[in-house]
């Protein structure tokens, strides 16, 4: 941490980079990733939990996506061969991960989320994969992974194929989505910009399908009240159809996804927080769990569980405007990010807070912020030159 203060002072105190630079710069970066990066040995890496290791095919690089697949099971069983081989599309590099704890919704657990977060950062450094066609499937407790990893991170993904799994709920083991109670909150809010094809079947008595079938019930009313949102979901539960692929599956859903990519800089973010995803922390989980502070191109300091945000940018002839809604979290905790591809340079950014005017001006670029967006997902797509950050009230 302290290296890292210290690189960003001192990235800080270089000015203002020239205009154009951004990618000259991310290449110069991304040449001591190749070497100092996140790297693996034998396709496997030493965590306080012991040894994880994955099952990889494919070489990676630069026109290559990743394919997270993940294995299914419960407490005790899992084995990542039974997803090995089974998801795949072309021109990617498939990583099949064991889970570190065989534990219930194993993807989803603290040690789970950090797991996959570090193969994804192995891939992106390592292997030189393209971060805008990272994709997350699996069946059973691995479509709940990916269905999970979809709602949390979808600023990572190109897309996910949860299949056969369960949204954490009041009621997981319901067949009726109207006895299901409360869905997890932070997960399905998230899905405006990211492509997932999920599917389960009406007789499933290991992952029953009502929770699947409330989340694409809220996505419909999602639509309803936010145009252009949540359009690139598809939802099939299938009749007669127990714990098993329908058929067909899961080649149409390769169809349905291999062509798509990551929305890095979307119009507008809808983001809604939960600081502490099922299953919870407990005395054996030996790390905490990572916060969830970018989106996209937005970053919160201090994110609070059940905040709720919305941020659209839009463009006028002279303006870049950007309005942010804040429920549950201070605005001032708030920071939006700007480059080229978003923003023209030479025109003026406009920030509004609830309707109200708190920023008018030309943000100068940064070396210093670059290098912190470079740092917090090293993805070389958001990457960032400019910021304004949220004032706090008088």
């Amino acid at each position: 941490r302290k290296t890292r203060e210290a690189l960003l002072a001192e990235a800080k105190a270089m000015g203002e980079p020239p205009a154009g630079s951004l990618d000259a710069i991310v290449e110069l970066m991304w040449k001591s990733v190749k070497k100092h990066g996140p790297r693996a040995k034998k396709d496997e890496v030493e965590t306080p939990y012991g040894r994880a290791w994955w099952i990889r095919s494919g070489k990676g690089g630069k026109k290559s996506g990743l394919i997270l697949g993940l294995h299914g099971g419960g407490p005790g069983a899992g084995d990542a061969s039974e997803a090995a081989g089974k998801w795949k599309l072309p021109k990617t590099m498939q990583m099949y991960p064991q889970g570190i704890r065989l534990v219930s919704d194993t993807w989803n657990s603290v040690h789970g989320e950090r797991f996959l977060l570090t193969l994804i950062e192995i891939a992106k450094a390592q292997y030189e994969i393209d971060p805008d066609r990272v994709y997350s499937m699996g069946f059973s407790m691995g479509g709940t992974g990916s269905f999970f990893m979809a709602g949390r991170h979808p600023d990572l993904l190109a897309g996910a194929i949860p299949a056969h799994g369960v949204v954490p709920a009041d009621k997981v083991k319901e067949p009726d989505p109207a006895k299901v109670g409360r869905l997890e909150h932070g997960l399905v809010h998230n899905l405006r910009n990211v492509p997932v094809y999920f599917y389960t079947g009406s007789k499933d008595v290991n992952c029953e399908p009502g929770t699947f079938m409330k989340a694409f019930q809220q996505i419909e009313e999602l639509r309803g009240d936010d145009r252009g949102g949540y359009e690139q979901i598809e939802f099939t539960c299938h009749p007669g159809i127990a714990h098993s692929f329908p058929p067909g599956e899961p080649g149409k859903g390769y169809k349905w996804i291999k062509e798509k990519r990551r929305s890095a800089f979307p119009e507008k973010i809808a983001w809604q927080y939960n600081s502490a995803p099922w299953p919870p922390q407990n005395s054996e989980d030996k790390v905490e769990r990572r916060p969830k502070r970018w989106m996209y191109w937005l970053h919160c300091q201090m994110p609070e569980d059940f905040m709720e945000v919305e941020a659209a940018r839009s463009q006028t002839e002279k303006e870049h405007v950007i309005d942010l809604e804040v429920v549950k979290a201070y605005p001032e905790d708030f920071t939006v990010y700007l480059n080229d591809r978003m923003a023209d340079p030479k025109k003026e950014v406009v920030l509004r807070v609830a309707g109200k005017e708190v920023y008018r001006g030309t943000p100068k670029r940064g070396y210093d912020v670059i290098f912190e967006s470079f740092d917090a997902r090293l993805d070389r797509t958001l990457v960032f030159d400019r910021k304004v950050k949220v004032p706090e009230e008088d």
